[in-house]
């Protein structure tokens, strides 16, 4: 999982066997408007909109490529060659993009370690967060340096995980093609398509891996404590989160969804970011996952922090809302709905609803609570956050996290230094 990353990278940066990195980045600028290899990872939505199994992902090795129609079949042909023919064993740019990798990590560890805060968080409650902390978080960080050390002492057995990496994708088994265009362009890209589809091997090659272990077996999320990373810096990233929902519950997610905008444009925003002065400060509620969670970015505080994340329900609760201020917080959450796209993006929405299983009806479903807000919901909002377990995740500084623990003293962060 961990070596999807160096993998996506390594396909577009090495070149092939019949053009080098710099012909090849020449030729997508001149025949595409451009290539690119990342990681799709989404949690199923089911089908009657109540909280998703919390072990359930689809995760994908996503190609995105655009280009005018006629040049279709020329693109195609470039994504095709570097999926099938990258150098992987290019043994001197793998050591230079891992340890690229390392120092931007480790530097946005001190710039963005809010970022990561919020991936430890996520691990704990669902698999799409542990995938996506092991493969950016502070997991795939440590991993990153034993990579580094095996790609410069033991080449070898890098470049055969690499390469059984590569014959495992490389086939139709599991292929989505998305294709974005007009009408008469998507008729007369067919041949071309399937012209791909069939370069392609039927199945995996031998050196591919077995049939994989399914996730729930294969996986143990992270155990749920209260952390703290100490890093050089003067200021703190102070996260908690919990899960709201278990999974399989129906609840009225639209509502919640604008309650939570407005205790991120309201509450935390004035007491967090103004009163407080951090940078920033909010939550975020995720309807699917029934996971919800408080962040703070370059904060002075960590403790104050935490009781004004704790006070957030009895705020809901106790919230006197006039009749312009609950439609303010309505509009403005059905307006993040409807933002504009551009046609890529609308493609991409509309494969991302394909492979996770959202539905036209959920959607609306979803719209039409948000239109139905009441102030109740906001009291039930906050009865709920109440009750909540809060588990924290901080990266800050070593004095500022010993103070906090000195006044949290009946349930101190675990600390925890990395590299």
């Amino acid at each position: 999982l961990p070596l999807v990353p160096l993998f996506s990278r390594l396909l577009l940066e090495t070149g092939t066997s019949s053009m080098d990195a710099v012909t090849l980045q020449r030729r997508i600028g001149a025949r595409t408007g451009g290539v690119e290899a990342t990681i799709f990872s989404q949690q199923p939505v089911t089908a009657d909109g109540s909280v998703s199994d919390p072990l359930a992902a689809v995760h994908k090795l996503m190609v995105r490529a655009k280009a005018t129609s006629d040049k279709t079949s020329a693109m195609l042909d470039l994504v095709h060659e570097v999926l099938s023919d990258a150098k992987l064993d290019t043994q001197s740019k793998v050591v230079e993009i891992l340890k690229e990798s390392k120092s931007q990590m480790e530097s946005r560890f001190i710039s963005s370690g809010n970022a990561y805060a919020a991936m430890r968080l996520s691990s704990r409650n669902s698999l799409l967060g542990y995938i996506q902390e092991s493969c950016s978080g502070v997991t795939y960080y440590e991993t990153l340096k034993q990579m580094l050390d095996t790609a410069q002492n033991d080449w070898p057995s890098l470049l055969e995980r690499l390469t059984k990496l590569r014959s495992t994708v490389l086939s139709q088994n599991g292929l989505v093609i998305n294709l974005t265009a007009d009408p008469d362009a998507l008729a007369k890209s067919r041949p071309v398509v399937d012209e791909f589809v069939a370069k392609l091997p039927p199945s995996p090659a031998a050196n591919a891996h077995a049939t994989p272990t399914p996730w729930r077996e294969a996986v143990e999320l992270t155990p749920r404590e209260d952390e703290a990373y100490a890093i050089t810096t003067q200021v703190n990233y102070v996260a908690a989160g919990c899960r709201l929902f278990e999974p399989g519950t129906s609840a009225n997610m639209g509502a919640y969804s604008v309650v939570a905008r407005y205790l991120n444009r309201g509450y935390l925003w004035d007491n967090v970011r103004v009163v407080g002065g951090a940078y920033g400060g909010g939550c975020a509620f995720n309807p699917t996952s029934g996971g919800f969670a408080f962040s703070s970015y370059r904060d002075p505080n960590l403790k104050n922090t935490l009781d004004i994340y704790a006070a957030s329900g009895k705020v809901l609760q106790e919230a006197e809302i006039s009749d312009a201020a609950l439609e303010q917080a309505i509009v403005g959450a059905v307006g993040d709905l409807d933002q504009p796209l551009t046609p890529d993006q609308k493609g991409l929405r509309a494969l991302t609803h394909h492979l996770t299983g959202q539905t036209t009806e959920n959607r609306q479903k979803y719209r039409d609570e948000m239109l139905a807000t009441t102030r109740e919901h906001f009291k039930e909002f906050g009865e709920l956050l109440s009750k909540a377990e809060l588990r924290v995740a901080v990266f800050g500084s070593e004095e500022a996290i010993k103070k906090a623990n000195e006044a949290l003293a009946d349930k101190p962060m675990v600390v925890k230094k990395l590299g």
